[in-house]
């Protein structure tokens, strides 16, 4: 709430090409957008410079019966794609006669933090592993994929986060923003590289006599839609097209472990979209890996019986509730920790709160007060964190402004980082350095959090018709966000709250001439005393379906308020 408004230029069009065309789309390409297709959209696995040299690696590995260790992430997205190289792996195994000696690694948030930690590739490799496949880490893990070429073990490297100070040489590297690198889609998520990589198999495995369909990879796509919705990566292009085709894929996934998610969710296969990777697979997935083990969400994915799934499913469901009361009193305490913020970006610390929840808080300050946040705790004599981004600001560029000597870790992504501080003592000097870096590239106001509206629409022209035709645009998600429009000169004529706690509103606002409209405001909660009887608004809102008792009406849901 309070960002700044940009409204898109009229143009005498139809809405939906309107919308495309003010968002960079070649007007000559709007029905390719509309209507991705797989041949045309999808890259070839093979366009990776060093495919090649990765499927023939895998391949002796597997001939050989050597041992494959597949390192993931604690996220959504490192555990998606480690499930689909297991899964991928045993497939190719199976129908090639060869022994299956493939285990799967998942780091401890505490214990191991983010990347390859030294400690596992020695461990690793005393207990026999030969060939490490990472998958969303191990760009920035240089001196560690080095320490395992010393230790006789070869390293495949499928990530996409930002290359650290020393980059893995002695990996075979698939990493769309590597040096050279030829392969054209720069922001595939790590599950996208996995996915990648694993098709390459299979198109080799079918050469090696296995008996396997043409597409037979395409029915990974459910997974690849779940990380790349959950990592926050662009839906244009050709993460577009994975993300149309993967929730097809989705709606009748063949996974016991996300069927039983979804059911536990109250969600029907049906009825999958974005938003219910978003806010219901993502949050459970992501559960494990904050409060116990990242193994769990791993276990789910790649159950083969639908009861076990349940059971399993289940330990997702509590550890995600369990979550939500922890960030909810984590975040009332950050919230009185920002009061006395006056920087340009907002830093936050308490040494007690839950290592895995700090990535949330700092997701929760952007939304809320429109400024980039790190949201940092205790873990040891060391001090970890997160941060999320806004207006612009590289928080990777950020944090390498900041004195080198005080992380003991950092990496990610420019809009979500992860960093490890030597101790409590380096939280300010941190502080002053993301400040001072952020106010010589953005000016004293730092950067802003700025709310693309694509055209000024009355709500009496927000029909049922007019959703049915937005949903066109869809998928929606980073780069490809619903559509937003403003409009302006509207009273209040109601306001009520709603949920337990009161932190939504339900609001009426009339028009010029009289017409109710009824918006919902999630999370506006907080404003309710600027909501006063017959005081005057602009506002931005999305236009969607709602479906209630079987009845079908338009949703009118608040994004921002201008109260002047």
């Amino acid at each position: 709430m309070g960002k700044l408004w940009t409204v898109a230029p009229r143009v005498e069009n139809d809405l939906l090409a309107q919308i495309l065309v003010n968002r960079g789309v070649d007007p000559a390409l709007v029905d390719n957008f509309l209507a991705p297709a797989w041949d045309r959209d999808v890259f070839a696995p093979a366009d990776f410079s060093s495919m090649t040299r990765a499927v023939d690696r895998l391949f002796f590995a597997l001939k050989a019966g050597e041992k494959i260790v597949i390192h993931g992430d604690y996220d959504a997205d490192g555990v998606s794609g480690a499930s689909l190289l297991f899964l991928s792996f045993r497939e190719i195994a199976e129908k090639l006669g060869c022994p299956f000696n493939v285990t799967a690694f998942l780091p401890d948030r505490e214990l191991d933090g983010y990347g390859v930690a030294m400690h596992t590739v020695d461990r690793l490799a005393a207990e026999g592993a030969k060939l490490i496949v990472t998958v969303d880490c191990g760009i920035a893990n240089g001196l560690e994929l080095g320490r395992a070429a010393e230790l006789g073990v070869d390293v495949i490297v499928c990530d996409h986060h930002q290359l650290g100070t020393h980059y893995p040489e002695a990996a075979i590297v698939l990493h769309p923003g590597s040096p050279g690198e030829t392969y054209p889609n720069k922001v595939l998520c790590g599950t996208g590289v996995a996915f990648k990589f694993a098709s390459a198999c299979f198109i080799e495995a079918r050469k090696r006599g296995a008996q396997l369909p043409d597409g037979f990879e395409k029915w990974f796509l459910d997974l690849v839609a779940v990380a790349t919705v959950t990592d926050v990566m662009p839906l244009i292009g050709e993460n577009r097209a994975l993300e149309f085709f993967g929730l097809q894929v989705l709606r009748k996934t063949r996974r016991p472990g996300l069927q039983a998610m979804l059911e536990l969710s109250g969600t029907e296969l049906k009825d999958v979209d974005t938003e219910t990777i978003g806010f219901r697979i993502g949050p459970r997935l992501n559960a494990a890996g904050r409060l116990s083990s990242a193994s769990k969400a791993f276990d789910v994915l790649t159950a083969t019986d639908l009861d076990v799934a349940r059971g399993k499913a289940v330990e997702l469901e509590i550890l995600n509730k369990e979550r939500q009361k922890i960030f909810a009193g984590m975040y009332e305490e950050a919230k009185e920790t920002v009061k006395a913020e006056t920087g340009p970006v907002l830093v936050v610390y308490a040494p007690h709160w839950a290592p895995g929840i700090v990535g949330l808080i700092a997701g929760r300050l952007v939304n809320d007060f429109g400024k980039p946040a790190f949201a940092l705790t205790s873990v040891g004599d060391h001090v970890v964190g997160s941060g999320r981004s806004v207006g612009g600001l590289n928080l990777v560029e950020a944090m390498n402004a900041c004195e080198q000597a005080i992380f003991v870790k950092k990496g990610g992504h420019p809009q979500a980082c992860g960093l490890t501080l030597r101790g409590a003592d380096d939280v300010a000097a941190f502080r002053d350095g993301l400040g001072v870096f952020t106010q010589a590239k953005f000016g004293s106001a730092g950067p802003l959090d700025e709310l693309k509206i694509d055209a000024e629409l009355q709500p009496s022209l927000a029909t049922l018709t007019l959703v049915d035709r937005l949903a066109a645009l869809a998928p929606f998600g980073e780069g490809n966000r619903a559509p937003m429009f403003v409009a302006r000169d509207l009273a209040i004529s109601d306001v009520q709250t709603m949920g337990a706690t009161g932190a939504h509103i339900r609001l009426t606002l009339k028009d010029e001439v009289g017409l109710p409209f009824k918006f919902i405001g999630f999370g506006f909660g907080v404003k309710l005393t600027e909501f006063k009887v017959g005081r005057k608004v602009s506002v931005v809102y999305v236009v969607e379906k709602n479906i209630w008792n079987d009845r079908v009406s338009v949703q009118l849901r608040l994004i921002d308020v201008d109260f002047s």
